[in-house]
């Protein structure tokens, strides 16, 4: 079938370089992240779970926008 045609084209694939990429930024920011927390200590983690809650819920609010949807 033509891709004009194609009622659900795929989505692309990631390639290695996107894929090195995003393990190499998800490295650096945890290596980050512990050494920041090595200088200031538990004040860093309160910070980091404030927003892993805020970003949990907008996960959350966004998925259920999605299901009502359907």
């Amino acid at each position: 079938m033509p891709p004009a045609l194609d009622p659900e084209p795929k989505p692309p694939e990631f390639t290695w370089g996107a894929l090195l990429f995003l393990a190499f930024s998800i490295l650096l920011g945890v290596g980050y992240l512990f050494w920041v927390t090595a200088i200031e200590g538990w004040r860093v983690w309160v910070i980091v779970g404030l927003i892993a809650l805020i970003a949990g819920g907008a996960a959350l609010a966004h998925w259920l926008m999605g299901r009502t949807r359907r």
